[in-house]
């Protein structure tokens, strides 16, 4: 872990040293098009399972909180690498819910650390650095590095993204 740790400080820095000759203008830049790209991927990776969802409570005649806890349920206990990332995404849906992002980021990072998937690390990563729920630009940036190491290409592409928004602020503290 400490090893881990100290990678992505040095990469933390690296990434400081590009962003000190670019300012403020361009930090703000960064941030933009981070946001969008994050809040662009995260709605349309939540909305093909937030419709999967609605219909299955349609089918059932059941609230949409029932047939996500009822779907939950069963894919956790499937417990294979599909399964977690369905689950990782139905979690993501439910992360929209008025109330409930604190409870979606938190059933996410325990699918990511208890079950190792890098889809919910990948997930919780972007969830981390939005304006939902908690915001931890480090935690963030753990679980996107995490997600990236594991051959999630997601991941890979948005990690860059995050250091360029929040590297600076990230080092100040």
């Amino acid at each position: 872990m400490s090893r881990f740790w100290l990678r992505n400080s040095l990469a933390l820095a690296a990434g400081l040293g590009l962003l000190a000759g670019f300012g403020a203008p361009a930090l703000a830049d960064d941030c933009a098009r981070f946001a969008a790209a994050r809040d662009n991927y995260l709605g349309q990776t939540g909305d093909g399972m937030r419709q999967a969802l609605e219909q299955m409570a349609r089918q059932r005649q059941v609230p949409v909180e029932a047939a996500a806890f009822y779907w939950g349920g069963t894919l956790l206990q499937a417990d294979d690498r599909a399964s977690l990332a369905s689950l990782a995404q139905l979690t993501l849906a439910t992360y929209q819910w008025a109330g409930n992002s604190d409870r979606a980021e938190h059933a996410m990072t325990r699918i990511a650390d208890e079950h190792g998937s890098r889809v919910a690390a990948l997930y919780v990563g972007l969830m981390f650095s939005d304006d939902r729920g908690a915001r931890d630009p480090y935690r963030a940036r753990a679980y996107l590095a995490e997600a990236a190491d594991g051959g999630n290409r997601d991941a890979a592409a948005f990690l860059p993204m995050h250091d360029a928004c929040f590297g600076q602020r990230i080092a100040s503290n």
